[in-house]
């Protein structure tokens, strides 16, 4: 059976007459369904152009028209239902994302990445994905930045990074002992440290130098409606946005460096 009546109608445009066409357009509007009397009022055709139209693109009569009329507004219904859900979880998550922004620690997170070359981020499970997207960005700002994503390597980055280096530090939860103990280690070999968590609570702030405090996911956010690394997706697109306004000089240069190399390297 065909289960969207828009796409059956369209299907038949072409073999449609002129009095056919304007039921299909009736249709096609998405209006109220009607009995075959009502429409026919409505309309000003015949109970029979209606019949014929419903037998033109298929169906055996106007009540199996109706049934899949109804059958496909409520369909259209269930998806919108679904986009606005969805659309307005992420708007309730910018929001409180935004009141969340405190711009001198921002500033100050932008600071120490402007200061250090070499960046070491610290992120498990979601959190990674998060971590290979700040990669990206900054890495086309002349920034080396260093994906660490196990727990073995998160400690062993702590042991082995240099003062000048810089470690970022990512966790939702902000619960972690296994990264609470490797941002001690760096923060006794006076390497700085910068945190990105959803937990206002979490003991990982008091050891770090600045801390961004990204939105934290209600139940039914946590369900799954949105992905989890959104909330540090965002406080990193914030982070981007401040540091190309805060050292526009430096990124003009580097991008400008970035493209000599480029057509150098297209031209050979």
């Amino acid at each position: 059976m065909q289960d969207d009546i828009f796409i059956l109608i369209e299907s038949y445009r072409l073999e449609l007459t002129d009095v056919e066409q304007v039921i299909a357009n009736y249709f096609l509007s998405k209006k109220a369904p009607l009995t075959i009397d009502k429409l026919s009022k409505v309309l000003a055709v015949s109970k029979a152009s209606i019949t014929r139209f419903s037998k033109k693109i298929g169906l055996n009569n106007y009540k199996e028209l109706i049934f899949l009329y109804n059958l496909s507004m409520r369909k259209d219904e269930d998806e919108a239902l679904v986009s606005n859900t969805v659309t307005s979880l992420y708007h309730s998550l910018a929001t409180r994302s935004s009141s969340n922004y405190v711009e001198e620690d921002v500033d100050k997170f932008c600071h120490y990445i402007h200061e250090h070359k070499i960046i070491h981020f610290l992120g498990m499970g979601f959190n990674s994905y998060a971590a290979m997207d700040f990669q990206f960005k900054f890495s086309r700002l002349g920034k080396y930045v260093r994906v660490i994503s196990d727990e073995n390597s998160i400690s062993m980055s702590a042991e082995f990074a240099e003062k000048g280096e810089l470690i970022i530090a990512c966790s939702l939860r902000g619960v972690d002992d296994n990264m609470l103990k490797a941002i001690k280690v760096a923060k006794s070999r006076d390497i700085s440290v910068l945190l990105i968590t959803g937990n206002a609570n979490s003991p990982l702030i008091k050891e770090v130098d600045v801390t961004l405090l990204a939105a934290t996911l209600t139940r039914e956010e946590s369900l799954g409606s949105i992905s989890p690394q959104i909330p540090i997706l965002i406080q990193q697109d914030i982070v981007y946005e401040r540091y190309i306004h805060l050292y526009s000089d430096s990124v003009k240069k580097w991008l400008q460096s970035e493209a000599i190399l480029t057509n150098k390297f297209d031209n050979k």
